[in-house]
């Protein structure tokens, strides 16, 4: 009796101080998985948001000591308040960038270089084709990681170009065709209706057109661009507007801001207008009409290539918790069930194991901008290097082309301006 009373007796001292080292483990445990906080920041429409939303959402179930915090706007919108913000120290720890400002980004020394985290192996690049790694580095120095590449096109409505009669637009279509289908589709479009947008205040256009004259808008951190380039520019889109192919600067001047869920083209308003790629499917599925898309105009004559576009995450150079961003990276570029939900949102997805991932689930818009994009990368170039400032030179371009299109300046006082104030941005 004696016996099994001391045995009853050191296996409850086994037990309760098993449970003391369990709970010791535990509480250990507990203190090394401490919580952190994450930002991150993206700019689209409702639908982008929704599938960010839904990815974060995932990692946090996945990471439950991760907790991340969400800030998105408009693309217009975007850089602005994001440089501004890193200019007081208070920048997102993880930032959405694409081909248009991530120069400027690295320029203004707010991302953080990436090498070390490949080489560590906290961010996975293995699986990505060399366009989509490469279009990550400034200075051959990696600073954002790829989610997808695109190309500028022009996404069109099928049924209005039908209506009117015109044939569907091909690739490689003249400046001249552009202009000729336009006017072929305002005569059925009536007087709340337009051809296209007044695009002589997109920067992207406006890089397209001087490129294919064999030169850029920039060299270095000069503008490279005669001020004749910029003139014929603005001169094409003022003979578009005063002939009524595009909505009058009133109601052209309001789209700014707006979503694509909300844009002229979902609701019917204009038969064309040039965006990403990556955007068919947004606008798509915001249309009542079935949308497709086509090459920018180019010049017969001129240089056809044109530049691949790349849009991409990178991490605060401010951010204090590095390791955890790359986390948030890793999962939006190499997670299959983070893929599924994406589904090449920018494009074709870097990594060619997401594409298999998802390449069964695509739908009939993706299946059209991919194989658009596949035609047209043959005559892809690495996107035109923009210097320091250049989003602010983005913004000066809408404002000067507005200039015009209200009357308030002629072409060469908008040209003459815009070369003044821009040199006054480059050269600060």
């Amino acid at each position: 009796m004696r016996l099994r009373k001391a045995a009853i007796l050191m296996i409850s001292a086994s037990l309760a101080l098993g449970l003391t080292a369990c709970s010791s483990t535990e509480s250990a445990v507990n203190k090394s998985e401490k919580k952190v906080e994450l930002r991150i920041a993206w700019w689209g429409g409702q639908a982008r948001h929704d599938k960010m939303n839904k990815i974060v959402d995932l990692f946090e179930q996945k990471n439950p000591n991760i907790k991340v915090l969400r800030e998105f706007t408009t693309e217009n919108q975007y850089a602005e308040k994001f440089t501004t913000q890193a200019a007081g120290g208070n920048a997102p720890d993880v930032m959405q960038t694409s081909s248009f400002f991530q120069f400027d980004f690295v320029t203004r020394k707010m991302l953080l270089e990436l090498d070390p985290l490949v080489t560590s192996g906290e961010l996975n690049v293995k699986d990505f084709d060399q366009m989509d790694t490469e279009g990550g580095k400034v200075n051959d120095k990696l600073y954002t990681i790829t989610l997808g590449h695109n190309i500028t096109g022009v996404l069109y409505n099928t049924a209005l170009f039908k209506k009117a009669g015109v044939e569907l637009p091909k690739n490689n279509w003249s400046w001249d065709d552009y202009v000729t289908a336009s006017k072929a589709l305002q005569k059925t479009l009536g007087k709340d209706a337009w051809a296209t947008e007044d695009e002589g205040g997109v920067y992207r256009g406006l890089e397209l057109f001087v490129l294919q004259r064999g030169k850029s808008v920039y060299k270095e951190k000069e503008l490279a661009m005669s001020k004749q380039d910029l003139a014929d520019w603005f001169a094409f889109w003022d003979k578009m507007r005063k002939d009524g192919l595009t909505p009058p600067a009133s109601i052209q001047s309001e789209q700014g801001d707006k979503t694509q869920e909300e844009s002229m083209l979902a609701r019917g308003k204009v038969a064309m207008i040039s965006k990403s790629s990556n955007q068919l499917k947004i606008y798509q599925g915001s249309s009542k009409e079935e949308l497709n898309i086509v090459s920018y105009p180019m010049d017969p004559k001129g240089d056809k290539k044109i530049p691949l576009i790349v849009a991409s995450l990178g991490i605060s150079k401010d951010s204090k918790h590095p390791k955890e961003a790359a986390m948030l990276i890793n999962f939006f570029t190499n997670d299959p069930d983070a893929a599924q939900i994406f589904k090449g949102e920018h494009g074709p997805q870097a990594s060619k194991k997401m594409q298999e991932v998802i390449k069964s689930s695509l739908g009939l818009p993706e299946e059209k901008e991919y194989a658009f994009v596949n035609t047209m990368l043959p005559t892809t170039r690495p996107y035109p290097t923009m210097p320091a400032g250049s989003t602010s030179i983005q913004k000066l371009l809408l404002s000067s082309n507005e200039a015009v299109a209200f009357g308030k300046k002629t072409i060469e006082q908008a040209v003459d301006d815009f070369f003044a104030q821009a040199n006054q941005i480059l050269n600060r």
